[in-house]
């Protein structure tokens, strides 16, 4: 899965991502809170198989940094 495609996943599973791209600010969405956060985990889990934490959620400021959790396991 390129970079594009796992962007387009995510923002299927995670609603508030929608239209984001990887230089969206997370703390600029209107929604991103608590849910999102755990949808963003879920999505890591079920697509990716890889276990994250809401610590390294959090610690994210784009969605760029998202995607660069799965670097080290792509």
């Amino acid at each position: 899965m390129n970079r594009v495609q796992q962007l387009q996943a995510l923002q299927a599973d995670v609603d508030v991502l929608a239209g984001a791209d990887e230089a969206t600010r997370l703390g600029g969405l209107p929604n991103w809170d608590s849910l999102a956060i755990l949808l963003v985990i879920s999505h890591f889990e079920h697509v990716h198989k890889i276990e994250i934490t809401g610590a390294q959620v959090r610690a994210c400021r784009t969605v760029g940094d998202i995607l660069a959790l799965l670097s080290p396991c792509s």
